[in-house]
């Protein structure tokens, strides 16, 4: 019997692929649910990277308008197998997560990482949902049988990049998205590469275009890592250009280069977070003086960051 893999974003995909070979020869079945407003070049390559493994794979586009979004949650299921042995999923708040897991049968339930909101205990993934009248209604008329309570209940094990901290399903199974260290230098001198990623934190452009052209200054990073929803630019920064998301980039960096030490400069980056367990990898966390970074938000995250061992620069 197969497994069956639901992603809802590139990060999710690049762990699917790394679950894929562990769960290995057990054929996998992919389904890959995309908002029409994140569809994009990126997106579309970890699909088709992801799909490579898989014995079927299936591209299910969500439209913007909220009334075709609902009409569209039939389709989700309709080209796949009706029974897996283990289903595996991260976002189990979303409907188009809850719909297939209501259609299909299963032997087991596993979840994985979404990001990091697995770690906030005030986040989604923690909290009841509670649903009013007329969502009831159409949930039942939908055949959506599950709450997030119910899905972290029914999960039998949870696949996590931070086996260290408490997560939303005990137990959890440490996750690495790479196959072996045999590539790693074992020489005690490295050169070093700094990386500073980028984040529109601020409202204003020139509010966060002011913070990080100070932060390439302060850190004297090699390179800039843009993210995706970054439309302005920084002068005299070493942008890298790539169809990767960060996680993959740095993997494929590490491997190209055994002798280096990346050194990984953020503010409030989740992807550096998730690349804290890699190896020749140092992460370092900047908290700039302004009130944005005093609230009880990021309070929390630089609380988990120190927790991590991740330096805390001010």
């Amino acid at each position: 019997m197969k497994n069956l893999f639901i992603c809802l974003t590139p990060l999710q995909s690049l762990i699917a692929q790394s679950l894929i070979r562990k769960t290995a020869p057990t054929p996998a079945d992919l389904l890959m649910i995309c908002y029409a407003e994140t569809d994009n070049a990126k997106f579309r390559h970890y699909y088709q990277e992801t799909a490579q493994l898989c014995q079927y794979a299936q591209f299910i586009r969500i439209p913007q308008n909220t009334w075709l979004r609902e009409i569209t949650l039939p389709f989700i299921t309709k080209n796949l197998s009706k029974q897996y042995d283990t289903i595996y999923a991260a976002s189990i708040d979303n409907p188009n997560v809850q719909y297939p897991l209501s259609h299909l049968s299963f032997k087991k339930l596993e979840t994985f990482d979404d990001g990091t909101a697995n770690l906030y205990p005030d986040s989604i993934l923690y909290q009841n949902q509670k649903y009013g009248k007329k969502s009831k209604i159409i949930r039942k008329l939908q055949g959506i049988c599950y709450t997030t309570e119910d899905l972290r209940k029914l999960s039998s094990a949870h696949h996590t990049l931070y086996p260290t901290q408490k997560n939303i399903v005990s137990p959890t199974i440490a996750l690495k998205l790479w196959q072996n260290s045999a590539f790693l230098s074992d020489s005690g001198s490295l050169k070093t590469q700094k990386i500073l990623l980028g984040q529109p934190l601020f409202d204003e452009t020139a509010d966060n275009i002011s913070l990080f052209q100070s932060l390439l200054q302060c850190t004297q990073a090699d390179a800039y890592f843009p993210h995706p929803r970054e439309s302005y630019r920084l002068l005299n920064a070493n942008y890298i250009d790539t169809p990767l998301i960060f996680e993959d980039y740095l993997l494929k960096r590490i491997q190209q280069e055994p002798h280096t030490k990346f050194h990984i400069y953020h503010v409030a980056s989740t992807a550096a977070l998730n690349v804290v367990g890699f190896p020749h990898t140092q992460i370092h966390a900047i908290r700039p003086p302004h009130a944005l970074f005093q609230r009880e938000s990021f309070n929390y995250l630089y609380d988990l960051m120190a927790k991590m061992n991740i330096e805390i620069q001010t």
